[in-house]
C-alpha cells in the first residue's frame, strides 16, 4: 500500500494564513484607524468608521484564533495517540479517532490518513514477523531432531526438502537420486507428492528432473494455464529445479514445484535453491565416501575377526553359525528385513572383543578362576569400542556390547534388565549360548541337542533368556531347519 506524503511547506502555508488573519489584519486596521484620526476626519464619521473596523478586527481575531488551535490540537492529539502506541500493541491504537481526523480534506486529514496508512502497514509487517517467528522455532525443532539422527542421511534429506517447500510457500518437492549403475532416478524424498503415484525408478531423461540431470543446470518454468497443469502430476508449474552437482559428478535433482498463492518463483527463489542443491551433493558425496570407508573398515574387522577364530579349533566357525541360527529365529518370528540385516552383521562381530584377550585365557583347558573370568567379561565393552567407529554400523553396537546380558539381570557388562534389553539383542544371546552348549569347548565336550534344550529351558525358568525366542529356536530344531 502506497502512503501519500504530507509536504511540509502545505503545513507551513496554512499556518501563515491562519497567523495572517489573527494578527495582521487586524494590526493593518488600527493603523488604518490611527491615520484616518491623524488626518482630521469628522468625529461622528471617525468614531463610526473605528467602531465598524475594530468590530471586523475582533471578529478575524477570534476566527485566528480558533482555526489556529483548532489546527494546532488535531496535530497534538494525533501526536499524542501517536506516542502512546508501541509497535507490538498496534491493535490497542484508538483507530477511531484517526478516522476522524482524517475526514475532510485539510492537511492534518491528509496526515491522519497517512498514519493510519503507515500502522496499517505495521500490523500487516508485524504479523509477518509473529509468523516467521513461529516458522523459525519450528524449524529449530526440527533441526534439533535431525541432529540428534544425523546418521540417518534420509531423514536429513527429507528435513531439508520440507523446509525448503515451507519457506518458498510451494505445495510440492521431491529430491531423486541418480544410480550410476543402472542410469535411473530413485525418490528419497517427497512433500506434498503421494509414494504410491510414483514409480520407484524414473527415467533420467523424462521430466524436468531428467533435463537438469541431463543438462546440469537450473530450470525456472513460469506459471502455464491452469486447464494445463495436472494435479496429480510429480510437479506442476511454476516450479524450480536444480541438479544436485559437486566437481562435475551429478548425483541426482531436486525440484520445487506449485504454489500456495497467486505468485511465481524468483530468480532469486532459483538461486537458493541452486545452492542448496551443491550442499546436498557435497554431503552426498561425502556420505558415500565415508560409507565406503567404513565398509572396508568393517570388512577388515571382520576378515580379523575370523582370523582370530580360525586359530582355535573350538571357536572355529562360530560367528557364522551364531548368524546363521540367529536370522533363522528372526525370519520364524517374522521381523523386518532391517533386523535381519542387523543380526546379520552383529552375529559376525559380537565376538570381536575377544581380540583383546589373551590366549592364555581363551584357550585355557578348565575352568577359568574368578580374575580370568572378570578379563572374559571385557570382550562384549572391548568389541563395543571396535565399532563404535562406524558411523554407519551404529545399529549393532547394542546387540555386540550386550549380548552376555540375562533378562533377570544377572548378564554381564552392565547387568541389564528385561524392559532394557531389545529383541534383536535376546535372539543374539539364545543363537550364541545355544551354538556354545553344542560346540567343543576346552573345558568341556560338546552337548547333544536334547542336553541343549533342557539347559535352555531351564534358563528361560529362571528368567535368564526370552522364551518366545526359545520357542522359536526348538521349533526350527524340531522342523529340523537347525542346526
Amino acid at each position: 500500500m502506497k502512503v501519500k506524503s504530507v509536504k511540509q511547506e502545505s503545513i507551513l502555508k496554512q499556518f501563515y494564513v491562519y497567523f495572517f488573519v489573527a494578527s495582521v489584519i487586524p494590526f493593518i486596521i488600527l493603523i488604518y484607524i490611527l491615520l484616518q484620526s491623524a488626518a482630521g476626519v469628522g468625529i461622528a464619521s471617525g468614531y463610526l468608521n473605528s467602531k465598524v473596523l475594530l468590530l471586523i478586527a475582533g471578529i478575524l481575531s477570534v476566527l485566528g484564533f480558533w482555526g489556529t488551535r483548532s489546527f494546532l490540537l488535531k496535530i497534538v492529539t494525533l501526536s499524542n495517540k501517536l506516542k502512546s502506541t508501541k509497535l507490538d500493541k498496534l491493535d490497542k491504537i484508538d483507530k477511531n479517532t484517526l478516522m476522524e481526523l482524517a475526514q475532510g480534506d485539510e492537511e492534518v486529514a491528509h496526515l491522519a490518513r497517512a498514519f493510519s496508512e503507515i500502522i496499517t502497514n505495521l500490523e500487516e509487517n508485524v504479523k509477518e514477523l509473529k509468523e516467521t517467528k513461529t516458522t523459525i522455532y519450528q524449524i529449530l525443532s526440527r533441526i534439533g531432531q535431525t541432529v540428534n539422527s544425523i546418521d540417518n542421511f534420509d531423514l536429513l534429506v527429507q528435513f531439508i526438502l520440507e523446509t525448503m517447500v515451507r519457506s518458498l510457500r510451494a505445495k510440492k518437492g521431491i529430491i531423486v537420486f541418480l544410480d550410476q549403475a543402472k542410469g535411473v532416478l530413485r525418490p528419497k524424498a517427497l512433500v506434498g507428492i503421494d509414494k504410491k503415484t510414483i514409480p520407484l525408478e524414473l527415467g533420467v531423461g523424462s521430466g524436468a528432473l531428467g533435463w537438469v540431470i541431463e543438462t546440469k543446470k537450473s530450470l525456472l518454468v513460469p506459471s502455464l494455464d491452469t486447464a494445463q497443469q495436472d494435479p496429480g502430476a510429480i510437479y506442476e508449474p511454476p516450479l524450480i529445479a536444480a541438479p544436485l552437482v559437486v566437481h562435475e559428478q551429478i548425483w541426482g535433482a531436486i525440484c520445487i514445484s506449485g504454489k500456495t498463492e497467486a505468485e511465481i518463483f524468483s530468480e532469486e527463489d532459483l538461486n537458493i535453491l541452486t545452492n542448496l542443491a551443491y550442499q546436498i551433493a557435497v554431503s552426498l558425496e561425502n556420505f558415500t565416501l565415508n560409507a565406503e570407508v567404513e565398509k572396508i573398515y568393517f570388512e577388515t574387522i571382520s576378515a580379523l575377526a575370523l582370523a582370530v577364530e580360525a586359530k582355535d579349533k573350538y571357536s572355529r566357525g562360530h560367528s557364522d553359525r551364531v548368524a546363521k541360527y540367529a536370522v533363522a529365529i528372526a525370519e520364524y518370528l517374522h521381523l523386518s528385513p532391517e533386523d535381519l540385516h542387523t543380526l546379520r552383521d552383529a552375529a559376525r562381530l559380537h565376538d570381536i572383543g575377544k581380540i583383546g584377550i589373551t590366549d592364555e585365557i581363551l584357550h585355557k583347558p578348565g575352568k577359568l578362576n574368578t580374575q580370568e573370568m572378570q578379563i572374559m567379561h571385557k570382550h562384549p565393552e572391548i568389541g563395543e569400542g571396535i565399532v563404535r567407529p562406524l558411523r554407519n554400523f551404529r545399529h549393532i553396537i547394542e546387540p555386540i556390547k550386550h549380548h552376555h546380558e540375562f533378562l533377570n539381570g544377572n548378564g554381564y557388562p552392565d547387568g541389564l534388565s528385561d524392559g532394557n534389553i531389545p529383541f534383536i539383542t535376546r535372539i543374539l544371546t539364545v543363537a550364541d549360548i545355544f551354538d556354545a552348549m553344542i560346540s567343543d569347548r576346552p573345558y568341556r565336550k560338546a552337548l547333544s541337542i536334547d542336553m541343549a534344550k533342557s539347559e535352555l529351558e531351564v534358563m528361560a525358568k529362571e528368567g535368564k533368556i526370552d522364551n518366545e525366542v526359545l520357542e522359536a529356536l526348538l521349533s526350527l530344531v524340531k522342523e529340523k531347519k537347525l542346526p
